[in-house]
């Protein structure tokens, strides 16, 4: 389990730990092998407590509106709209932090993505060990 609390160097010294809300989790993702690669490596971190899943542009749409989360990984190719076109929309909605995971992962659709206003840009096939780090950056922002 790895653990997500905030530790202030005055509340370390004192022995206290601040808490933070507790990240709720979209996943934008049609392939299952990585919706469940990602659901086992989020299940291990104290701090994410809902994780939802959608397989196209719309559910990710209906699902972010209804839900808020506070991270939405998205894939670029997605059933209808694709992730670079549904993410100016996704980003509307509410403050999510926005991971694009991809293995379209050439400079050009980074560059897009980032410019569009995603906050990472990942490669699946080997970045993925990097989402650990991210999670905890968010965590304590």
């Amino acid at each position: 389990m790895f653990e997500c609390l905030i530790f202030s160097e005055e509340k370390q010294k004192k022995g206290v730990v601040e808490n933070k809300k507790k990240l709720s989790v979209l996943i934008v993702e049609d392939s299952l092998l990585i919706v469940k690669r990602l659901r086992l490596l989020l299940n291990e971190f104290d701090c994410v407590d809902q994780i939802y899943q959608a397989n196209n542009a719309d559910e990710a749409l209906l699902i972010s509106t209804q839900l808020r989360p506070r991270v939405i990984f998205l894939d670029i190719k997605i059933p209808g709209r694709s992730g670079v076109e549904v993410l100016p929309d996704l980003l509307k909605q509410n403050n999510s932090t926005v991971i694009v995971l991809t293995n379209y992962s050439d400079d050009s659709y980074r560059k897009l993505c980032m410019d569009i206003g995603a906050s990472y840009f990942l490669d699946k096939s080997n970045e993925f060990d990097k989402i650990k780090e991210i999670l905890n950056t968010i965590y304590i922002n």
